[in-house]
Order: C-alpha cells, then sequence, then structure tokens
C-alpha cells in the first residue's frame, strides 16, 4: 500500500492510501526520482531512504533529528553493491560475512577512500527488494525513528514518527507493509585490512560473526567488539 504524508503545515491528506501493486512502486520510484524520500520495510524495521545524494541524506537526518552523517546503502544484491560502490574494499574476511549473511540483517561497514567508510547492507524484504528493482538497485536509507528512540516497526510506530515532521521535509512517501514481526536492528561489523569490529549486536549474534571467521586460524582479521 502506497501512502503519502505532508508537513504540519501541508494540505494534502495525511497518511492516505493512495496506490497498490504495481501503481505503488512506480509512485515511490517517481518521489525518489524527485528527490524525496520514502519509507520502506525491511527485514527488521522500518527504514527511511531515498537516492545515494547528499541533499537527500540531509533530509532524512533532518527528519530523524540527528546530525548529517553517512548511512548505509541498501542493494538487491552484491553484485549491484559492487557496482555501486568500486571503491569499497572487500577483503577476505568481508566476503565470507557476505556470502554467510546476505541477504540478511548484517551491515558492513568496509573501507573507501572517506574517513569513515561505507555501510552496506542486502536486504531479503520482498517489498524493498521491488523498490530496488525501480530504483536502479541502491538506495541510502537509515531505520525510521526519531534519533533516540527505539525504530518503527508497526504502523502505528510509523505514524507516529511521521506526524511530526514539519512542512519543510516535505512529501514523504510510505510503502505500508503493514505490522513488521518483532526484531531487533542489524548487526553492525566494521571490516579493515588489520581486523574485524562489531560495532553493534543485533539481529545476526555476534557468535555467529565469529563462528563464520574462525574457520580461518590464519585469517589476519581478528574479531573485537567495540564498546559502542
Amino acid at each position: 500500500m502506497w501512502r503519502e504524508w505532508v508537513g504540519a503545515s501541508g494540505t494534502a491528506g495525511r497518511g492516505r492510501a493512495l496506490a497498490t501493486d504495481d501503481e505503488a512502486f512506480d509512485r515511490a520510484a517517481a518521489l525518489l526520482d524527485a528527490g524525496g524520500v520514502v519509507v520502506h520495510p525491511t527485514s527488521t524495521v522500518y527504514g527511511l531512504g531515498g537516492r545515494p545524494r547528499p541533499e537527500v541524506d540531509a533530509r532524512i537526518a533532518a527528519i530523524k533529528g540527528r546530525p548529517p552523517g553517512p548511512l548505509i546503502r541498501l542493494a538487491a544484491s552484491r553484485d549491484a553493491i559492487i557496482e555501486a560502490l568500486p571503491g569499497a574494499r572487500w577483503t577476505d574476511a568481508a566476503r565470507r560475512l557476505a556470502d554467510a549473511f546476505w541477504p540478511g540483517p548484517l551491515t558492513l561497514v568496509l573501507e573507501d577512500a572517506s574517513d569513515t567508510g561505507v555501510a552496506m547492507r542486502v536486504d531479503p524484504h520482498p517489498v524493498v527488494r521491488r523498490l530496488l528493482d525501480r530504483a536502479g538497485g541502491l538506495l541510502t536509507s537509515t531505520s525510521l525513528n526519531v534519533t533516540g528512540s527505539p525504530p518503527a516497526r508497526t504502523g502505528g510506530e510509523v505514524r507516529a514518527v511521521l506526524s511530526g515532521i514539519g512542512s519543510e521535509a516535505g512529501a514523504v512517501g510510505w510503502l505500508d507493509a503493514g505490522d513488521l514481526a518483532g526484531s531487533t536492528p542489524s548487526t553492525l561489523v566494521r571490516v579493515t585490512e588489520d581486523a574485524v569490529e562489531i560495532l553493534r549486536e543485533g539481529a545476526v549474534p555476534a557468535t555467529d560473526v565469529t563462528r563464520v571467521l574462525t574457520p580461518h586460524p590464519r585469517s589476519p582479521h581478528p574479531v573485537g567488539e567495540s564498546s559502542q
């Protein structure tokens, strides 16, 4: 189901159901092309996504009430990520983790030309995969929530977040897939040439990450869990 929301001073209906099935994805792709943002389901929580452009990242950050910063890149496949992000450095450990957990709730942070690296995930939810098919195979995305609050998983929680957006956010689309099954956010793992670091343990347990890497005792990638 496709719904559209506007800022508090807008005159359009807030959250009206406007389209279903193929038309819903057409509307979502059109809004993304126009620089808008779309609420979409993932295998863990609802996300807020757009085209990977600095101005779109800034809009998403403003809706969440956080400073602008790097966001996750969602793709339909690892091949799509490699093509879209050729500067990402794929170590042997990164390849093994992607093979083991993608599509799934594991986000990899790989080194690139930036100071922060690039975060990426291949998600299995059929709705976001259809959206990616219509949107060129790559989205910038983050969990839908006001910073400091839990990510939205239900329709009511999505409405609660969107009801707080201001008119400067413009139109926000919502691919409404109903309430999502209870889950923690994705596990976030940084992989460099020298180490593998678990930045956030989530839907993939740290023990499973370790298990994938430990069959290779000579690997130069020790696994460590950060305090973040």
